[in-house]
Order: C-alpha cells, then sequence, then structure tokens
C-alpha cells in the first residue's frame, strides 16, 4: 500500500509542475489538495496540513470556494483525529458556512456530521445530538443513506454514553436497518 501513495504523490506532484509551468493555477491548487488528501490517508497529518493550507490559499487567491471549503473540512477532520477539537470545530464550521454559501449540501451535511462527532467524543452529547440528528436529516433531505445510517450509528452511541438505553436500541437498530438496505455489511456488523 505504501508503494501505491509513493508512487501517487510522484505522479501529482509532477501534474502539479506541469500545471504551474503551463499557468493553471486551478489544476496546481487540485494538485496541492490531492497531496494533502494522499498524506491524510497516509495518517502524515503534519504534510497534509502543510499542503491542505497552501492549496486553500491557492483556492481563495483564485476565487474558487468549493476547493477552499474541502480544505477547510480536510483540515477540520486532521484537527478531529488528532483530538485536537478546538481547532476542528473551528475548521468544520467555516467549511459549513463555505459549503452554504455555495448550495453544497453534501459538504455541509458531513461537516455537521463531524461536529457532532467532536461533541460526541468531548462527552458534550446535548450538542452531539443537536449536530448529528441535523446532519442526519440533511443527509436524508439529499438522499444520502449512508450519511443517514452512520448519524444513527453515532445518535445511538450518544444515547448509549448518557444511559438512554431504549433510545440507543432504537437508534442502533434503524441504523442497523439502515446499512443493510444499501448492503453496507460492514457498517451493520459494527453495530
Amino acid at each position: 500500500m505504501e508503494n501505491n501513495y509513493l508512487e501517487a504523490r510522484t505522479m501529482v506532484s509532477d501534474a502539479k509542475a506541469t500545471f504551474e509551468k503551463i499557468g493553471n493555477q486551478l489544476g496546481a491548487a487540485q494538485c496541492l489538495q490531492s497531496l494533502g488528501d494522499i498524506f491524510r490517508m497516509e495518517d502524515n497529518y503534519s504534510e497534509a496540513r502543510i499542503m491542505l493550507l497552501d492549496a486553500k490559499v491557492a483556492f481563495e487567491h483564485i476565487g474558487n470556494r468549493l476547493g477552499a471549503a474541502q480544505c477547510l473540512q480536510s483540515l477540520g477532520d486532521i484537527c478531529r483525529m488528532e483530538n485536537n477539537y478546538s481547532d476542528g470545530r473551528t475548521m468544520l464550521s467555516e467549511a459549513k458556512v463555505g459549503f452554504e454559501q455555495i448550495g453544497n449540501q453534501l459538504g455541509a451535511a458531513q461537516c455537521l456530521q463531524s461536529l457532532g462527532d467532536i461533541f460526541r467524543m468531548e462527552d458534550n452529547y446535548p450538542e452531539a445530538r443537536t449536530m448529528l440528528s441535523d446532519a442526519k436529516d440533511a443527509f436524508k433531505h439529499i438522499g444520502n443513506q449512508l450519511g443517514v445510517a452512520q448519524c444513527l450509528q453515532s445518535l445511538g452511541d450518544v444515547f448509549k454514553r448518557e444511559r438512554d438505553c431504549s433510545e440507543a436500541r432504537t437508534m442502533l437498530s434503524d441504523a442497523n436497518i439502515a446499512f443493510e438496505k444499501i448492503g453496507n455489511q460492514s457498517g451493520a456488523a459494527q453495530l
């Protein structure tokens, strides 16, 4: 797997150099974003952060709000994975606003879901419930059944942590049904 990431980084770096040579700022910014995502998948968060911050600045420079919001979302998720919840909340909230401003409902819903997960990890269950319920509704509105199932699963975990076994069972049962309906056996098996 490591070799595949190395090969991908090489190819994307070469593409970035080509885009820069011909003056294609969008292509170069997208390559920076891709490099950041590759480093993130490798759990190399410090390199990922550098690439994603550079990509965000490049996207902002050319007025590409979608790219900037996506970079903020990835940066927020990195903070979440590193248990840096305060910065994660800030970046994900900014990304959510960016997605909302351009009408990207999926991006906004994903940010709500990540924010809910941060609040859940911080044991702030009322905020977690609000964010995850809002995310679930947003995913349902756009027809993203995987997002709905994941939010139900997280809500079940919140209720379980709050010792509300009845509500937890309901949410987890609904999540199981939702995962099975979309053929996601691994999601159903986690319950």
